[in-house]
């Protein structure tokens, strides 16, 4: 109903709506392997396993996955669970670089490709919008708002 008035009194105004107007942006889940025994994790967890500062979880190599650097998904994901924007994200891996630490999380090309390497692989953390999740993974956290919320 809300939306209906407010149309209407767009509509009187002789202004249109553009469909980015009432987007709503889709809820990121972290998963992991449907194998492991992790059930939830919140963003103090994520944080250093996305900046490779913990390695081992749960008793495994941890092997995080990102999606491409210039990512909606990926950009809301390192702004919720880093606190980072693009450019901060950029220069803190030019920082780990030049003092030698870990390298960055793996990047897949695709959510689908994310979901295939943490579905392979046991010590896999990763991300997708929750509409992509497949049963190859289960959810260990949601991002919603920017905010990292349980499963």
């Amino acid at each position: 109903m809300k939306r209906l008035s407010l149309l209407l009194l767009l509509a009187l105004l002789g202004m249109t709506p553009s469909a980015s107007s009432f987007a709503v942006e889709e809820e990121i889940v972290v998963v992991v392997n449907q194998a492991s025994s992790v059930r939830a994790a919140g963003r103090d967890t994520l944080r250093p396993i996305f900046q490779t500062t913990r390695t081992e979880w749960y008793g495994k190599s941890a092997v995080p996955v990102n999606l491409p650097d210039d990512s909606s998904l990926r950009q809301r994901f390192d702004k919720a669970v880093l606190g980072l924007d693009p450019e901060g994200v950029a220069r803190y891996w030019i920082d780990r670089k030049i003092r030698g630490g870990e390298r960055p999380p793996r990047k897949a090309s695709s959510p689908s490709a994310v979901l295939r390497i943490v579905g392979e692989e046991a010590g896999g953390i990763g991300y997708v919008a929750a509409g992509d999740v497949n049963p190859s993974v289960k959810v260990i956290a949601r991002i919603r708002d920017g905010q990292v919320v349980p499963p």
